[in-house]
């Protein structure tokens, strides 16, 4: 039995939150039908102009709030989980939290932390905080969630960032990575949460994890290194041979690519150097298209996606390829097939 056989686990529950839906299913199907909650914030750029994001209606949209509205995010979705799963098996459950290191606590401790006592009338669990920036976090998370998880065991896995504050908003501009109308190479700031509940039972799962992947890409947007996606190619052989198969027996992918010109040529170059059967599509969701950069929620928010398409019949095939990374060049890969 291959490592990836042997290290199986699965998905048993979703809870999410974003502009577009504060559930799994409204948001997914929001995200399906190309549905955006762009809109202009209360914030302007140098020009005077008003700065569009992807927000959730709560003002006002500054920097110093940025946790709370993590946390109002990871309530809903957290809400949302437990409305599809029984109290009771949440109770306690270990929480893997990835969050960007500008929400930990300076002093170490969990005092801004969600808990799952409101949500679940309860104590919670232990929680172990997974820091990094971007997307890639959610997947190093689920690397410690897939060694750790024990038979009749479940965890939750939490992701949940908000780019809409004026510090990150004024970070992304400074490095001339805005969406704007004299800049089309950029990106909107969004927010969103994801919570996954993860067995190693695969009775009623939504997906299982196949494999998983990373590498270091050491090209990025601020050097001269040229392109190759070495990172993104080295995280998917990974996920590929954790998985024993090929990248043509996967069905469709999903990026945490939101919107620069850089990361859908790391795409382009990964297809052109692993996918080496002819074959008439080969699908790329981009979660961002509707809810824009949700920094470190976006891979979950594309695993999220994939698994709501199996669940409701429309996913091009039964296997999907899950992408992240960070300004690092951190890279990782997930590859998930359906149970159902």
């Amino acid at each position: 039995m291959g490592p990836g056989l042997q290290a199986a686990i699965f998905v048993k529950a979703v809870g999410m939150a974003c502009p577009v839906g504060l559930s799994w299913a409204t948001a997914c199907a929001a995200m399906r039908a190309g549905i955006t909650r762009r809109r202009f914030s209360s914030l302007r750029d140098n020009e005077g102009e008003e700065i569009v994001t992807s927000h959730l209606q709560i003002e006002p949209l500054q920097g110093a709030l940025r946790a709370a509205r993590c946390r109002l995010l990871l309530d809903a979705a957290l809400a949302d989980l437990a409305r599809q799963v029984n109290a009771e098996e949440l109770r306690r459950c270990p929480l893997f939290l990835a969050m960007t290191p500008a929400l930990a606590p300076p002093d170490g401790s969990e005092a801004s932390l969600p808990t799952l006592s409101a949500v679940l009338g309860s104590q919670p669990g232990p929680i172990r905080q997974i820091e990094g920036p971007g997307a890639f976090a959610a997947l190093a998370a689920l690397r410690e969630v897939r060694a750790r998880l024990e038979d009749g065991e479940s965890c939750i896995l939490a992701a949940a960032d908000s780019m809409v504050g004026a510090r990150e908003i004024q970070r992304l501009a400074q490095a001339g990575r805005l969406l704007s109308p004299i800049n089309s190479d950029g990106v909107t700031p969004g927010e969103a949460a994801v919570v996954l509940l993860f067995t190693r039972d695969a009775s009623g799962a939504l997906a299982k994890v196949c494999g998983l992947g990373f590498g270091d890409e050491p090209s990025s947007l601020d050097n001269d290194v040229p392109l190759r996606a070495d990172g993104l190619v080295g995280a998917t052989r990974l996920a590929l041979d954790d998985a024993r198969m090929a990248l043509a027996d996967i069905d469709f992918r999903v990026s945490d690519a939101a919107g620069e010109s850089f990361f859908f040529k790391e795409q382009a170059l990964l297809v052109s150097r692993l996918l080496h059967d002819r074959r008439a599509a080969f699908p790329l969701w981009l979660p961002a298209r509707s809810l824009g950069d949700t920094g470190t929620a976006a891979a979950s928010c594309g695993l999220a996606w994939a698994m709501a398409a199996w669940a409701r019949g429309y996913a091009p095939g039964p296997r999907a390829i899950g992408f992240a990374g960070n300004e690092r060049g951190q890279r990782a890969a997930v590859i998930l097939e359906t149970v159902r």
